[in-house]
């Protein structure tokens, strides 16, 4: 038997953080997400696959702290993250290409591939924060910038990393604080042939005795949220070379306006951004 539990949220934080409180029960969901369904109105769905009827507690305790209702529903078995994968669509950003297991016959021999399975952790490189990310670095590879010490915060399934080495020969640090993206960037790291140096770890921010072993980064990925950019400005500035470039993203163009502030306030200055819809992606420079 398995089951579906679902709810309408009024922001994307709340269900983030929803997926991240399913993912930590005992058994584990088969599968957890969240999609935009009205920009407007500013509607997120988040919805969760089980093999088991999870406890009524949990569905109450959840309506309690959010105030909104949710629905358990019995459903046929499914493959959800075979059926998943099938309709997520392969991404072509300048000469990388992102594909799921199930579009292996649409690789390009002209292009970087970039294998990323569907999964309980986020990043499969369709959200527009994640494209802006690809998309700047590649920008700044072409403009002559060279990277040999890389850290991607929040590395989510590690398709950021994997796009990093597939373009230099960097060694690739990977932080998250949530094992399921820890393990899933493992598992990539792997189907992607990412060089041996590169290492991932389970990571709350900066607070890993690993980082002080690979001495300062060139340039620190950190496509996140608001707060844990704002938090992060410190430790970002301490593991960050001079001359060293940070990307963030995961704010939308308000937001991005108080990270720029906070982060100027800290040595830094921005020298390129992206904006893709209402998000906006900054580049900024310790000096």
């Amino acid at each position: 038997m398995n089951f579906r539990f679902s709810g309408l949220v009024s922001s994307e934080l709340y269900a983030r953080k929803i997926c991240k409180l399913l993912e930590n029960l005992n058994p584990k969901p088969l599968g957890c997400g969240f999609l935009e369904l009205d920009k407007d109105k500013n509607i997120w769905e988040v919805d969760a696959y089980f093999n088991y009827k999870i406890d009524l507690s949990v569905k109450l305790l959840l309506e309690e702290i959010f105030s909104i209702k949710f629905y358990l529903h019995e459903i046929k078995y499914t493959d959800w993250v075979a059926k998943v994968e099938r309709k997520l669509s392969p991404i072509t950003l300048q000469n990388i290409f992102i594909h799921g297991t199930h579009h292996k016959k649409d690789l390009s021999l002209n292009k970087k591939n970039v294998e990323i399975q569907a999964a309980m952790a986020f990043g499969t490189g369709h959200h527009s924060t994640t494209k802006s990310c690809v998309n700047i670095y590649l920008n700044l590879i072409k403009k002559g910038y060279v990277f040999n010490n890389i850290l991607d915060v929040g590395c989510g399934t590690g398709v950021l990393s994997i796009v990093a080495s597939k373009i230099s020969k960097a060694r690739i640090t990977s932080i998250d604080n949530d094992i399921t993206a820890v393990e899933t960037t493992k598992h990539n790291f792997l189907k992607n042939h990412v060089i041996p140096k590169s290492k991932v770890f389970k990571s709350d921010g900066f607070n890993n005795f690993h980082l002080k072993k690979f001495s300062k980064f060139d340039l620190i990925f950190a496509n996140i949220l608001f707060l844990p950019l704002k938090k992060m400005v410190k430790s970002a500035n301490k593991y960050l070379f001079k001359n060293g470039l940070l990307i963030l993203s995961g704010i939308s163009i308000k937001q991005s306006i108080r990270i720029e502030k906070i982060y100027v306030g800290h040595n830094f200055k921005k020298i390129a951004s992206l904006t893709d819809e209402n998000w906006m992606t900054l580049v900024m420079k310790k000096f």
